[in-house]
């Protein structure tokens, strides 16, 4: 049976998706397609859909506000205080540090604080942590800068962004030290890592995900050509201040807070409560989705390997080194393109038309790459794909110590 904070979080998470997937689908819409809701001929279509999605925003946000209510009435306040729900996302955060006025764990038995991963819930974690979290660092930040400036200073956003991944970190690391986790088990680090394979793995990798999404991206310029000019004519830096601290962000906290976030926790959380091979699966799958990019499908293998990774030597180091090996070369490779560029070129448009004269020559080579690294990265998975009935990398020891006594 469902706790009243369960039964809340469904709500909050109703209500969020009631609010936020209208919109999104109608904005690539537009974005992908202008002339399908801006043309005269179109117009009743255009109100058909705005209706639609004005409906669902009001919907979700009676779903959002009755799961808020029920929410801060979980931690022993009045329901009354769930009404600050329409203040949406960003008071999601707010009612997630509020001290409980209940009585935090159960105890109903030992083995309830030896279950961390039974305590921890997820859609918490995500919903309030890192979504409302971040909308209300956001949301003072366009005080103090203007949402304007926000979007058109690149150092400013990136900062911002590092700032949210560092804050992020940080309350990820306190809400599990609350839950009792033992981070010498997450972590493994009396476990040995072989260097050789993760740098091997990481080489296939980046070798997969610019040969598959190139010739995705590439299909996809015919598909939806409006969505792929806005993303091939996305700046992640314009100078050298700028490549500096993006690459801080890349290079060390990416893989740090995503590691153990995806891996340390979803993917235990998922395995110990569906079983190995579904969480290794669906915590692949949240990976890729999370990112809200086309390249969903290398994100998805990707995830599958780091997942492996960590079940084959239970030292999380190595999906962390991995990972940082892999955003190492994707970084070099932008800095050496960034650098190697004419200044006059590096901020001009890159139309879809011109982007497929480029790449047409360089199929080919994209072919080999997929061809190279997807036998290699399928028969390292085939080989070693957990089975159902091995234990977690965070009771692997306690497991092996049993098995000698």
């Amino acid at each position: 049976m469902k706790s009243l904070k369960e039964k809340a979080l469904d709500k909050i998470l109703l209500g969020v998706g009631l609010k936020l997937i209208p919109l999104a689908s109608l904005g690539f819409l537009s974005e992908s397609f202008p002339e399908l809701l801006s043309t005269d001929s179109n117009s009743i279509l255009s109100l058909v859909l705005s209706l639609f999605v004005f409906i669902s925003c009001l919907v979700g946000y009676i779903f959002f506000i009755k799961g808020c209510c029920l929410y801060i009435k979980s931690k022993g306040y009045s329901s009354n205080w769930g009404w600050l729900g329409i203040l949406s996302l960003l008071i999601l955060p707010i009612f997630f540090f509020i001290p409980s006025r209940l009585e935090q764990f159960s105890v109903q038995s030992e083995n309830a604080v030896n279950e961390p991963f039974e305590r921890i819930n997820i859609p918490e974690i995500l919903l309030f942590i890192f979504l409302g979290m971040s909308l209300l660092i956001y949301f003072f930040l366009g005080i103090l800068f203007s949402f304007k400036t926000l979007q058109e200073s690149l150092l400013i956003g990136n900062s911002a962004f590092l700032f949210i991944q560092l804050a992020s970190g940080a309350v990820l690391l306190a809400k599990m030290k609350e839950l009792r986790f033992d981070f010498n088990k997450i972590l493994g680090f009396q476990n040995s890592i072989n260097l050789k394979l993760v740098l091997i793995i990481s080489i296939m990798m980046y070798a997969l995900f610019q040969g598959l999404n190139s010739l995705m991206l590439y299909q996809l310029s015919f598909i939806f050509p409006k969505y792929v000019e806005s993303f091939l004519n996305q700046k992640i830096y314009t100078n050298i201040l700028e490549m500096v601290w993006w690459n801080f962000s890349v290079l060390l906290l990416a893989p740090l807070l995503e590691e153990l976030l995806f891996r340390g926790i979803i993917l235990q959380k998922w395995a110990i409560k569906w079983g190995i091979k579904t969480g290794i699966i669906a915590s692949s799958l949240f990976f890729a989705i999370i990112h809200f990019r086309f390249d969903i499908i290398s994100l998805f293998v990707i995830g599958i390997i780091l997942s492996i990774l960590y079940f084959k030597t239970h030292n999380l180091m190595t999906p962390i080194l991995s990972h940082l090996f892999y955003n190492t070369l994707v970084a070099s490779f932008s800095m050496i393109n960034f650098l190697t560029t004419p200044l006059n070129e590096r901020n001009a448009f890159i139309s879809v038309e011109k982007y497929q004269d480029l790449i047409q020559p360089l199929l080919s080579q994209r072919f080999f790459l997929v061809a190279v690294s997807a036998p290699f990265l399928i028969y390292f998975i085939y080989k070693n794909f957990p089975k159902n009935n091995v234990t977690i990398p965070y009771y692997a020891k306690s497991a092996k110590i049993l098995e000698t006594e």
